[in-house]
This record gives C-alpha cells, sequence and structure tokens, in this order.
C-alpha cells in the first residue's frame, strides 16, 4: 500500500502538551504500566485479540524516496522499518513469528526496529527471540531505543537481547551501509523524550563513518525530525504514536502522541523527509480501531 505524498510540517508545539512532564502522559504512563505488570498478564486469552488483528490487519506502506547525494549503487535498496512491536501480555508468540514471516518475503535489503520492543519488561521480550532472529537483511538489522524500553529499567539487558540475536543498536551512533561503491550513514539516537539523545553526536559519528554521504536517521520519536532537518538529515524513520491506535473515520487522533502533531505518514521540512509508522503492536488496550498495524518500507532512489 502506497504511503500518500508528502506534506509540510511545521514546528508549532501543541500548546497544552508537554510529552516530558505533562500531567496527562504522567498519568497515562502509570496506568499503561500498571496494567502491563500487574493486570494483563493475570488475564487468560489476553493476546488472542490482537493476534486476530495483526493477522489480518497488517499492512506493509510503501514509500520511494529520492536522497540527495545517493550512489547509484544503492539506488533501490530497500530499508524495512518496523516499530512499537511491544511484547508483552497483548502479543503472542505465534502472531508475531507469522507477522514475521509475511515481512520476510520483502527481502530488505536494510532492518530497522524502531523502538518499543518492549512494553514493560526485558523478559517479555523473550518469547520472541525466534521471530526477531527470523528477519534478517543483507546489509544489516539495527535498532534504536523507545520510551517503553527505557520504562523496563534494563537498557543492558534489552541491549544484550539484540546483540545475541545480531542486531546492532544504534544508541545516539550511526553505521555505514554500503553497496556498489555508494554508501549512506544510517544514523540513530536515544528516545527523544525519556532517553538521552545526542543528536549531535550521532551526526558527528555519521560523518566519521560514511564522510560526505547522505544520513537516514532511526527516531523512536518523531518529534526529533525538526532538529534533524535543520542539521541536513535526509530522511527521518520514526514509529510512536500508533497511528492513535484507536480512531474515527474521518477525525483527527483522539489520543497525540506527538507534540508536534506528526501522527502518521509521510512530512516534509527544510528539504528533509519525514516517514512515522502507526507501528505493529500496541499498548494500554488489545485493540486498534480504524488504525490497522503497520510496517513500512523504503525503497531509496538516486536523484535522477
Amino acid at each position: 500500500m502506497p504511503l500518500p505524498a508528502s506534506h509540510e510540517a511545521r514546528p508549532i508545539p501543541r500548546q497544552y502538551f508537554d510529552p516530558r512532564s505533562g500531567w496527562f502522559r504522567r498519568l497515562e504512563r502509570a496506568a499503561s504500566l500498571f496494567l502491563s505488570r500487574h493486570v494483563y498478564p493475570r488475564m487468560p486469552g489476553a493476546s488472542y485479540p490482537y493476534a486476530r488483528i495483526l493477522r489480518h490487519g497488517l499492512t506493509v506502506a510503501e514509500a520511494e524516496i529520492a536522497i540527495p547525494g545517493l550512489g547509484a549503487g544503492l539506488d533501490g535498496a530497500t530499508i524495512l522499518f518496523v516499530s512499537d512491536v511491544h511484547a508483552g501480555p497483548f502479543l503472542s508468540r505465534a502472531a508475531l513469528l507469522e507477522a514475521f514471516a509475511r515481512l520476510r518475503t520483502l527481502a530488505p535489503d536494510v532492518v530497522v526496529h524502531g523502538g518499543d520492543l518492549a512494553t514493560s519488561e526485558v523478559g517479555e521480550c523473550i518469547a520472541h527471540e525466534e521471530a526477531l532472529r527470523s528477519l534478517t537483511a543483507p546489509l544489516g538489522v539495527f535498532a534504536v531505543y523507545g520510551n517503553h524500553d527505557h520504562y523496563t529499567h534494563d537498557l543492558a539487558g534489552l541491549r544484550a537481547l539484540y546483540e545475541r540475536l545480531g542486531i546492532r543498536v544504534l544508541d545516539n551512533d550511526a553505521a555505514a551501509i554500503e553497496r556498489g561503491g555508494a554508501r549512506f550513514a544510517l544514523a540513530g539516537i536515544d528516545d527523544w523524550n525519556i532517553g538521552r539523545p545526542l543528536l549531535d553526536g550521532a551526526l558527528n559519528r555519521a560523518a566519521a563513518v560514511a564522510p560526505g554521504a547522505p544520513v537516514v536517521l532511526a527516531s523512536h520519536n518523531p518529534d526529533a525530525f525538526f532538529d534533524a532537518a535543520r542539521r541536513g538529515v535526509a530522511l527521518v524513520l520514526a514509529g510512536h504514536t500508533h497511528g492513535g491506535q484507536v480512531r474515527i473515520p474521518g477525525r483527527p487522533v483522539l489520543v497525540r502522541m506527538s507534540r508536534y502533531r506528526l501522527d502518521e505518514g509521510r512530512y516534509t521540512a527544510s528539504g528533509s523527509e519525514l516517514v512515522v509508522s502507526r507501528g505493529l503492536g500496541v499498548s494500554g488496550l488489545p485493540l486498534r480501531l480504524f488504525c490497522p498495524p503497520e510496517a513500512v518500507a523504503v525503497r531509496l532512489r538516486s536523484p535522477a
């Protein structure tokens, strides 16, 4: 399913919403974590409703994006962006295995896990090692941290899990992606709200590993987009918002997780592009309404 064309984004923050310390976010975070840790795991069949939604509703959104300075050797290279898996009481082992089996048929060149693999504990992810290991790519598999990954209070354990599965964490870091004599830098930053994002550090690392090459940035939270665009990042891949998760057709998102209303789809600013994925999983409720789960396949193009 092609993503709609990008539209101009403006860095105008929502007046009454502070994603770091606002009262609504504090309340939402406390309620979600309490339910995920102490209530939902004790409910028989908690994973059944979302298994059906994921099986029948998973969409693959596709976009072709021209990257200034991208060499011909990487023209057509595909990045599969998989965000917000949210391992936990709502996600069964079989459901994720089936979803990833479908995503493998896309044969991506690069896979990027966009954060929130966990919901509240690293132990939730252990049941999904087989699925995570199965999603491979010839040019590498990478990950960044999301806010729920921080809620585990065990980033070291999560990093160890990723490394055991052959997935490289880009925590304010970057890697060179090379093919056919062409290359770009894939940079990744920590969560924009809960973590310690060092955008300049990640971009300095990108310049060191791939001097003069264009930069693609993975950031769990889309609100990093405007700072990244000002620094010349060609493309930002983000998740976090779930696209609202529960929607009313034809109406704005009910629960917005972006301070700048960067809810889903493609945006542009200062010559840079942003793609915001609705993500694979759910949190809070085992439900998506008029907002199906999504992975994003981005095909990079050299300028004509």
